[in-house]
């Protein structure tokens, strides 16, 4: 029997359960269970204890980042970690939420080639998606309430940083607005929104801007696609195995 987890706190509203029994419905000798650890070390002896392998959530994608045995080269970079496969009790880090962002822009038809993007939070989610727009050539600025952190992170890619109190000014010329900020944190006035620009939300159950691009008929992009991409990648990289595409999406019901 192989198992998997996903830890986090809170993950009970985790849809990874129910997304990976329907990657691998046909398959025997496979688990995936939820555990709600109150630190990364716990994250780690969970890890190595009980399972082959795991998915790391908020808020421990950058603290548990320091106990891996081994880094992939885009974790190192990313400085986050959502992906941890175990083989005799090491750790190996991986991030594939860079793939979810990428993926996501590349369901909806969206190039961001020579997009002027704004991205709110510099948390894990947001270095994975700061680190997708700049690869694939987007003009990013990344807002953070603490503007060393995403200075020091906007140096290490190359894009720029700004405070939240010049948000109002980049959105005018904004293509794309990317967030990743906690579902009830609402920085956004629906006045600066405008149906030319491109809203992805790492949220999959609502957020205030989603509601905001939905009333303005902005293009939509909610975190289900997020969650749906980065997963093709992550549940072949505990398995081996390609998942049931169909499948998880009609979990996901898109």
């Amino acid at each position: 029997m192989q198992k998997f987890t996903i830890l986090g706190n809170p993950a009970r509203h985790s849809k990874s359960p129910a997304l990976f029994g329907a990657a691998y419905q046909r398959y025997t000798g496979l688990s995936y269970e939820i555990n709600e650890p109150t630190s990364a070390e716990e994250c780690v002896e969970i890890l190595k204890t009980r399972y082959d392998g795991g998915n790391i959530t908020a808020p421990f994608k950058e603290d548990i980042y320091r106990f891996a045995d081994e880094l992939s080269e885009t974790a190192r970079l990313i400085e986050a970690v959502n992906t941890v496969t175990v083989h005799n009790g090491r750790l190996k880090a991986d991030n594939c939420d860079h793939c979810g962002v990428s993926g996501s822009f590349e369901e909806f038809g969206v190039a961001l080639q020579g997009k002027t993007c704004v991205l709110l939070g510099i948390g894990g989610a947001g270095k994975a998606a700061a680190y997708a727009v700049c690869k694939a050539g987007g003009k990013l600025t990344i807002v953070n309430r603490t503007v060393q952190k995403a200075t020091d992170f906007a140096s290490k890619i190359g894009c720029r940083a700004a405070p939240v109190d010049s948000l109002a000014d980049l959105l005018q010329s904004a293509d794309v607005i990317i967030n990743t900020l906690y579902g009830n944190i609402d920085l956004i006035d629906r006045k600066l929104l405008n149906t030319r620009q491109v809203i992805l939300d790492a949220s999959y159950i609502g957020s205030p801007l989603l509601d905001k691009a939905r009333s303005l008929n902005c293009t939509v992009i909610d975190g289900r696609y997020w969650l749906y991409c980065q997963a093709l990648y992550c549940f072949k990289l505990f398995t081996g195995i390609d998942p049931d595409r169909a499948a998880m999406r009609k979990v996901l019901n898109i």
